[in-house]
């Protein structure tokens, strides 16, 4: 089977590419997608919209 999913493009501290998998939609893993990344944003603003939600049935 074929391999779709790209891989991390951060410089590690010893210069090199990180070998991990990047998250989906994403073009960094995990570990260095940081708070600016796109899909920690569209994380972030689910979550606050489930909470005004859950704020409004109460």
């Amino acid at each position: 089977m074929a391999r779709t999913q790209s891989r991390c493009g951060a410089l590690t501290q010893q210069g090199t590419r990180c070998r991990r998998l990047a998250m989906e939609n994403a073009s960094r893993c995990d570990l260095h997608r940081g708070d600016w990344s796109t899909y920690t944003i569209k994380k972030r603003t689910e979550a606050a919209k489930k909470a005004k939600t859950r704020k409004r049935r109460k």
